[in-house]
């Protein structure tokens, strides 16, 4: 069992003097064996809990039970041990769980080594994880020419490996289409049934709430909710919720409202309550609309007299897609020019093709928007324009600086002049300070730094309060809003982004869409964007879609097409729109 209880953590910047609370009197309990989601925005405290369940950080009061054991008070060696002995983490880049020159299977193998397993029963082990991980077909192929679905797979498989206590997620579906979200979650049913161990998945996505078994929605450094798992059809009128309907009274007696069940029942500042003589069950009011004499009578009214109202995302939810438009200059020269580009990654001998001839032209200044299933070529694309790989076959021109033509030393020049790549894994410089890390390419290029212009670029990804800071005391979400700040801080004519908003809650996301494309029309940068979130999309953008290797769709975003592609990304009702 993993209990924590009245768990509080203060932060103390030495510098300003302030105090900020992470968590404020947690309280959470996790059943042996249970399969949950611990989901919230960005900033509501799941890195910090996360820290403290694996004994990478200790809290300022409360305590964290696990197994028995009071962990907060073990030294920092006895946490280290207990981590090694009975956790299993997995960090959202795959890239920091797997050895990415080893095999499939080599991966798997080395947590079982290191555990002292004996051969025959490793070998075994890591059979039944390659069937559970549906992985199989790839066991013999270096992990860093896997896809990202089943990278993240592994990554999962080889964090069980060890036979951990409970095995923790951070944001494992973030960077990975619907389909393999859905896939992974489905594995991880399956792996929770057949070997019982305790899974905990962190989140921003709300969706996470009705598909395990309980989720618990933390806000504020409080757990404010619980969730329950409902058939995936229900799912519909879900996809926007932002709260719970159920709320969780901890031990001071505070409890949260939810903001739907406030906003449905007229709540204002002051609630009042009474109670049942069954004392099972509580009515709440707005007393100032309605009388306890009117209570009684709406109690005493037939249920079937009051219809439910079912809630249905609606265009409505989403009408701030439509209200800004991207403006195309069609008078705009040509700007990116690819001509027969072709990539395949070596495995063993033997060609994979991902980019399969592509022909592409891009004028300056334009908004492309790149989408595709997992695992199509989109980040090799922006890999290949970036000059980070080198491709087989075909023509890349930017301006006219030829990428195939040039040394890796020329392509490193060309790139920190001209272009600013936001990847999947931040590109912060950990040693200094994020303040410090926006000054770094103007040194390199000789150029003066403009701490005012930095600054409010900080401000509008809302980072600026955290400028303070170390990069490995941001939150996921804070790396991936200050690796964005960095970027459109550079003032460079190219930007190329490979899913900016993985990390990020809907809301934050549209904030920072809005910032983007401020940059993008003031300063007339050229925009390359891959995701497989179709909601960033907006009128006016110029959308690709990637598949197995090829363009299969190129097409100018109207309002008619976009309504057509959310309709069915969103799943809203023909009544609704």
């Amino acid at each position: 069992m993993i209990r924590c209880i009245d768990l509080i953590k203060i932060y103390h910047d030495p510098v300003t003097d302030y105090k900020v609370s992470a968590l404020r009197g947690l309280d959470l309990d996790v059943e042996e064996g249970e399969l949950i989601s611990l989901i919230g925005p960005s900033g509501a405290g799941k890195t910090t809990l996360i820290n403290i369940l694996a004994g990478m950080d200790i809290p300022t009061g409360g305590a964290v039970l696990i197994k028995g054991e009071q962990i907060d008070r073990y030294t920092e060696k006895q946490r280290r041990k207990f981590r090694y002995e009975n956790i299993g983490l997995v960090n959202q880049f795959t890239s920091k769980n797997l050895f990415t020159h080893l095999s499939v299977r080599e991966n798997l193998l080395i947590p079982m080594k290191m555990s002292y397993f004996p051969l025959e029963q490793a070998k075994k082990d890591a059979d039944e994880l390659l069937r559970l991980f549906n992985l199989q077909h790839v066991k013999n192929n270096k992990t860093g020419k896997i896809s990202g679905g089943e990278s993240m797979r592994l990554s999962l498989a080889v964090a069980l490996a060890k036979k951990p206590y409970f095995v923790m997620a951070d944001e494992p579906t973030g960077q990975l289409d619907s389909k393999n979200t859905f896939e992974i979650i489905d594995i991880l049913k399956e792996v929770n049934k057949e070997l019982g161990t305790t899974i905990l998945i962190v989140t921003h996505d709300v969706r996470y709430r009705t598909i395990f078994e309980r989720s618990f929605l933390i806000r504020d450094g409080r757990l404010v909710g619980v969730g329950y798992e409902t058939d995936r059809k229900q799912l519909e009128f879900l996809l926007d919720a932002s709260e719970l309907n159920r709320a969780y009274i901890d031990q001071s007696n505070f409890i949260q409202i939810p903001e739907r069940i406030k906003d449905s029942t007229a709540l204002r500042e002051v609630a009042e309550f009474d109670i049942h003589p069954s004392k099972l069950v509580a009515f709440l009011w707005n007393p100032d609309l309605v009388t306890k004499e009117k209570v009684i009578d709406i109690l005493k009214d037939p249920i079937d007299e009051w219809k439910e109202v079912k809630e249905e995302i609606t265009f409505k939810d989403v009408e701030y897609l439509f209200k800004r438009k991207f403006k195309e200059d069609k008078k705009a020269e040509e700007f990116i020019s690819i001509k027969g580009l072709h990539k395949s990654y070596k495995i063993f001998g033997k060609d994979y093709p991902v980019i399969k001839g592509i022909d592409l032209s891009i004028k300056k200044g334009d908004f492309v928007f790149i989408s595709g299933p997992s695992g199509v070529g989109k980040t090799t694309l922006l890999n290949l324009i970036a000059g980070l790989l080198s491709f087989d076959k075909g023509k890349i021109h930017i301006g006219k600086f030829s990428i195939g033509e040039k040394d890796d030393t020329e392509k490193s020049d060309f790139r920190l002049e001209n272009v600013a790549y936001i990847t999947q894994y931040h590109s912060l410089f950990e040693p200094i300070q994020l303040r410090d890390n926006l000054v770094i390419p103007y040194l390199f290029q000789g150029k003066e730094y403009n701490p005012t212009f930095g600054e409010e670029i900080a401000k509008q990804c809302h980072i600026n309060h955290k400028l303070d800071s170390y990069p490995d005391e941001l939150s996921a979400g804070e790396k991936q809003r200050a690796t964005l700040s960095l970027a459109l801080s550079r003032n460079t004519p190219i930007i190329l982004a490979d899913e900016p908003t993985a990390n990020l809650d809907s809301t934050l996301a549209k904030a920072l869409m809005d910032t983007i494309m401020n940059i993008v029309e003031q300063k007339k940068v050229t925009m390359v964007m891959c995701s497989h979130d179709l909601s960033l999309l907006r009128p006016g953008f110029r959308h690709i879609r990637l598949s197995d290797g090829k363009i299969s769709e190129d097409s100018r975003v109207t309002e008619s097409s976009l309504k057509g592609i959310i309709k069915e990304y969103l799943q809203i009702k023909e009544n609704n729109s």
